[in-house]
């Protein structure tokens, strides 16, 4: 009995494993400012993570597994947000590449309720599009040129 309830366990584990898989892999189309994008919550792994302005400090960006995570603006509480890597309509991910391996990608970004009315939860259900560059060079993955997650 405990081996069959061990096997099912392990079943049910794998399965859930193989379904987020290929939902990661699935390919969105979004219509942002009037243009059509396409993008998988796929994120490259190195992407993931904590970023902090100026490397010390709030506000933050916190990109996770699944494309989960918050986005904070400068003088607002953190949204949480759910991101997807940029593609084109196949699910290729849309990267600029340059020396040393460095790269740019586009993250797109859909902004929940971060409790606040007025000005400081004016995003809530809105898209927006960030440039997040993979720096080996230096050391450190950049989101909007100025928070910044350690490799």
């Amino acid at each position: 009995m405990k081996k069959f309830k061990t096997l099912a366990a392990l079943f049910l584990l794998t399965m859930a494993a193989i379904t987020a898989q290929a939902q990661s892999k699935v390919v969105k189309e979004f219509v942002i400012d009037g243009k059509t994008y396409y993008g998988t919550k796929a994120i490259p792994e190195e992407l993931l993570g904590l970023y902090q302005y100026e490397k010390t400090k709030a506000p933050i960006v916190d990109v996770k597994r699944e494309g989960q995570g918050k986005f904070q603006p400068h003088d607002v509480p953190a949204y949480p947000t759910e991101f997807w890597v940029q593609t084109d309509a196949k699910g290729n991910i849309e990267k600029t590449t340059g020396v040393n391996n460095n790269y740019m990608i586009i993250l797109i970004v859909l902004y929940g309720d971060n409790g606040e009315s007025g000005w400081k939860g004016n995003k809530k259900g809105l898209y927006d599009r960030m440039q997040a560059v993979v720096a080996y060079d230096q050391g450190y993955a950049i989101i909007l040129g100025e928070r910044f997650k350690p490799l």
